[in-house]
């Protein structure tokens, strides 16, 4: 199955031989790449036996030789002129439809790596990972959580838990699914001076809470938190640097299994206290997105656009033809909207059955934009969610919710949400926490995830996430030459 990385999809050749101007050697040789050296080019020709299927040029990539475990695994970054360029199924050849109206060039850049065999056939709904119900939270003071516990007792008795650091996460508990509650702090300043910190008069409040960014909270952007001036404490204090600790490990670590990140949203209002919100509007969400991709790259995002491919709506890829396989996700971020009221509505007005979209969001099944389903209770839930999983849909469930099966030490909902087949499952309890009970949610010996038991996962020898995630990975331009009778 094929699925297309850029404006194209794959194809197929007849013969035809090609130019390459990139680098002098083809993917393989040395560190990650970066953009091509210009003035380093060399010229590559060769005439390739037919295509398959008749009607389509195609060009075998040039690579060095692979271990026995590995394979190389190349995406389409970019196509200039914008025309169908694509891949073959396996990703060894360019692929072009055989046309009268070519031009006599087209500049392809490539992203190769070496990734493990399986991940030829192995797709991204087919495993299950865990990950962090507000992966930013640290709890409140002691001072500050006495004063909540005084007048909100139900609210104190779940905010008390604290996740290490979001690198922490990654490296040391094996997760790779993420939340993170965001505000839109337009002006700046909006959290800066948390009124609970102040009022309770924690003597140097600032010292009392290290690793609270006062420049960050100052300057106008998207801040990470729970809730305003109470329950503030975050372990990363912005969009920006949570995208850049996720960017800066998945950089170092490019074989890692994709991660989620699921975003829900709030809006500090303009000009009214720090603690009035409203719900993010067309705007808010530009403005998201902008700053999302002032950190990322395009190509560090599976998004909705990918996924569909050439099906008229997501939906409907997603039931028909799948979800990406694992080659094409491996060191990737897919991105969700948490909210599912006016928020995705909003979300949708900026982008129409998701196109152009960086976003999943969590509507109803069979809507033409539904391909990501939250389904939070895995219990009561457990029949649908292993019926939608069935269907295709993605789906996030979790293990426990307000501390409480960690405190009772009750493994009920984890274990329905594993057997449920839900591919990105949430908890508090990555670890145990001594001071509730020995609640953990975790796979056997600690793996990073687990073959989704719902799939018949007939085939020996499927990886993961190999021992070493660091792969060997060119990026590189190659301009082919065109047959000058299909030149336009």
């Amino acid at each position: 199955m094929k699925f297309p990385l850029t404006k194209t999809t794959p194809l197929t050749a007849a013969a035809i031989f090609c130019v390459i101007l990139c680098f002098l050697n083809g993917p393989g040789r040395g560190a990650k790449a970066t953009e091509p050296n210009q003035s380093e080019t060399a010229t590559i020709e060769g005439k390739l036996s037919p295509a398959q299927t008749p009607g389509r040029l195609s060009w075998k990539i040039p690579v060095s030789e692979s271990s026995s475990d590995m394979l190389w695994w190349h995406r389409v970054l970019s196509v200039q002129p914008p025309i169908e360029v694509v891949l073959s199924a396996d990703t060894s050849q360019l692929e072009l439809p055989l046309s009268k109206n070519l031009p006599p060039t087209v500049e392809v850049k490539i992203s190769s790596q070496r990734v493990p065999k399986s991940d030829a056939f192995l797709r991204m709904n087919q495993i299950q990972l865990i990950g962090t119900h507000n992966s930013y939270h640290i709890a409140p003071h002691p001072v500050v959580l006495r004063v909540i516990r005084r007048f909100k007792p139900s609210e104190a008795r779940y905010i008390a838990y604290t996740h290490p650091s979001l690198s922490d996460q990654l490296t040391r508990l094996n997760l790779r699914h993420f939340e993170i509650d965001i505000f839109n702090d337009k002006q700046g300043g909006a959290f800066a001076y948390p009124r609970g910190a102040r009022l309770v008069k924690i003597r140097n409040w600032r010292a009392a809470h290290p690793e609270f960014d006062s420049d960050a909270m100052a300057t106008p952007g998207f801040k990470v938190l729970e809730y305003p001036d109470f329950d503030f404490r975050s372990n990363t204090p912005t969009v920006k640097a949570a995208l850049r600790e996720w960017s800066s490990w998945s950089r170092q670590h490019s074989l890692h299994l994709p991660i989620m990140i699921l975003i829900e949203t709030e809006k500090s209002a303009a000009g009214k206290p720090s603690n009035e919100m409203s719900t993010f509007d067309t705007s808010d969400f530009e403005e998201l997105e902008k700053e999302i991709l002032q950190v990322l790259d395009p190509d560090q995002i599976i998004t909705p656009d990918e996924v569909r491919g050439s099906y008229e709506t997501l939906n409907q890829a997603i039931r028909k033809k799948g979800w990406p396989l694992m080659g094409d996700c491996r060191g990737r971020f897919l991105f969700a909207l948490d909210n599912p009221g006016e928020e995705r509505v909003n979300y949708l007005k900026l982008h129409p059955q998701l196109r152009g979209a960086l976003l999943f969001v969590s509507s109803p099944a069979n809507e033409p934009e539904s391909a990501f389903l939250k389904m939070n209770d895995p219990i009561n839930n457990h029949t649908e969610i292993q019926q939608r999983v069935g269907e295709g849909y993605l789906i996030r469930s979790r293990a426990d919710a307000d501390l409480v099966e960690g405190r009772a030490n009750d493994h009920q909902r984890r274990n329905h949400a594993f057997s449920s087949g839900a591919h990105y499952i949430s908890t508090d309890f990555p670890e145990a926490r001594p001071e509730f009970s020995g609640y953990v949610v975790r796979w056997e010996n600690e793996q990073v995830g687990r073959l989704n038991p719902l799939f018949n996962h007939d085939r020996d020898g499927i990886v993961l996430e190999p021992a070493t995630l660091n792969s060997e990975s060119v990026v590189k331009i190659y301009v082919l030459e065109v047959p000058s009778d299909q030149v336009r």
